[in-house]
């Protein structure tokens, strides 16, 4: 057994914070975990699709490296390649271990774990219980996390904010600061450790789909102490906060086949009859800025003719 005098903070009570809070007190040691919301009301809750690792249960001969490869062109090129690799061997048995919890996964006539085709893969490699896929994940490792805490492992602090970082005069992290929303508590918390585990800062666009929790302070509060913060471009934006018809994601998001004219065509992948969310907002963001600027050169000819006419 592992040194239990080792305290962690995790902020966040989502899928990432409940793992990580499960993990650090299987190995012993002692957690502190806060949640602006009760965790089973965090944002991953709202996730729908699935989660995607290369089981093969349909023989199409897939594979955890065509998973990897797969993941790297839908990116662009633009993930940290390693650990991509990594997540995409251990994703088969994170699904297993997600089963053996008692996920109600999707099943087949046959009983085994169904997969289906989304967001773009090449082969059916999406693991889902039903369109609650999110939710069924979050609460099997709630009652995971919950085993630890009636053991005394992990305190659980719902409807807490962390404000700040707890930093010594070297700069090293020694624990937060956070406040109950209800009374307006402060309270330093001691830790060897804090994980910001809190999702991405959704609400910064106009219209978006995440949560009204999912603002980002407490990543903010860690940037503007000191640490660092890395690839900030990658924020999701749904489509479906876009207004107006959007039959593009439906089709998409059920691996439909895409056939974009030729005057359309730019940024798509002519490898793959879907494309991921992200290259398909880049392409439409292009074909837009170009046909913007299209119609302003025709207008401002337009302009031109009218006037020297």
């Amino acid at each position: 057994m592992a040194n239990n005098q080792i305290r962690v903070a995790i902020v966040g009570g989502g899928l990432a914070g409940l793992a990580a809070a499960m993990k650090i007190a299987e190995a012993g040691h002692s957690v502190d975990l806060f949640s602006v919301v009760p965790v089973k009301r965090s944002h991953s809750v709202c996730a729908q699709g699935g989660i995607n690792g290369a089981v093969n249960t349909k023989g199409e001969g897939d594979s955890p490296w065509k998973h990897f490869d797969d993941t790297v062109y839908g990116g662009d090129f633009l993930a940290n390649q390693p650990p991509v690799q990594k997540m995409c061997e251990m994703a088969p048995s994170i699904i297993y271990l997600f089963d053996r919890m008692g996920v109600p996964f999707s099943r087949t006539t046959e009983g085994l774990l169904d997969f289906r085709r989304f967001g773009g893969t090449l082969h059916h490699r999406t693991a889902f219980a039903g369109a609650s896929t999110g939710q069924q994940l979050l609460y099997a490792l709630d009652e995971q996390v919950r085993r630890y805490e009636t053991a005394g492992k992990v305190n659980k602090y719902e409807h807490w904010e962390m404000m700040s970082l707890v930093l010594d005069g070297h700069g090293v992290c020694r624990g937060l600061v956070a406040m109950e929303r209800a009374t307006l508590e402060l309270k330093a918390f001691p830790a060897d450790a804090v994980i910001v585990a809190t999702g991405g800062p959704g609400l910064i666009f106009g219209k978006s789909t995440n949560s009204m929790v999912c603002t980002g302070s407490a990543v903010s509060a860690c940037y503007q102490q000191g640490a660092r913060y890395a690839n900030g471009e990658f924020i999701q934006v749904h489509p479906t906060s876009i207004p107006g018809e959007d039959k593009l994601r439906r089709v998409r998001a059920t691996s439909g086949l895409l056939l974009p004219s030729p005057k359309t065509s730019a940024g798509t992948s002519s490898k793959r009859s879907t494309r991921p969310m992200a290259t398909s907002s880049r392409a439409t963001s292009r074909r837009a800025r170009f046909s913007r600027s299209a119609w302003t050169a025709t207008a401002s000819s337009a302009r031109t003719r009218s006037t020297s006419t």
